[in-house]
């Protein structure tokens, strides 16, 4: 299927506010200020997406597709070895600003009358769920496999919340290794 020039561009802005969020965070994301490193102007986003908040949306929805697809490129049923490797990927310097963006994202959403907290809620589900079938996958309950999945993708997240804050690698290193362990043991 091809795309056609306008959702081609569409799909290009996407991609390039997705990499200047990734670098600047969401604090003062406006169109104004996004537009001269898309190479383009506000009235052009405004074209392209109507409002701020729909290009965002846009934007976070092809974060958490980037996020599925990079947790499905794992070559391997293990979920230890799936867990052990989203756990590298979270926290490899080159990603900071990927998974730095999904946490504020995420913690934003909590503020009455956010606009975005409906796609917040899908990206936590969206890993739940891709969990949830990796541990179904290698027969555990779908009811324990889903408690299961929620304990490992909140405690990575909020491991990775506490290593960017507080810069200890070694002790959130050794907790994330703990708790997959404790979580995926055979």
């Amino acid at each position: 299927m091809s795309r056609t020039p306008d959702e081609e561009r569409r799909a290009q802005l996407v991609s390039g506010a997705l990499d200047h969020l990734q670098a600047t965070g969401l604090g003062g994301f406006t169109l104004r200020s996004l537009a001269p490193s898309l190479g383009t102007s506000a009235r052009m986003l405004v074209h392209y997406f109507g409002t701020r908040d729909a290009l965002l949306d846009a934007v976070l929805a092809e974060h958490r597709r980037r996020m599925i697809e990079a947790l499905d490129a794992v070559p391997t049923v293990d979920p230890r070895v799936t867990a052990r490797s989203a756990w590298a990927g979270m926290t490899d310097p080159a990603h900071t600003g990927h998974f730095t963006l999904m946490l504020q994202v995420l913690t934003t959403s909590l503020e009455d009358g956010n606009p975005h907290h409906a796609i917040a809620q899908d990206a936590v589900a969206a890993w739940v769920e891709h969990v949830e079938r990796l541990l179904v996958g290698i027969g555990r309950s779908p009811e324990a496999a889903r408690v299961d999945a929620t304990l490992l993708t909140s405690g990575l997240k909020g491991l990775l919340l506490d290593r960017l804050v507080t810069g200890d690698l070694e002790r959130t290193d050794a907790a994330a290794r703990r708790l997959v362990d404790l979580l995926l043991a055979p």
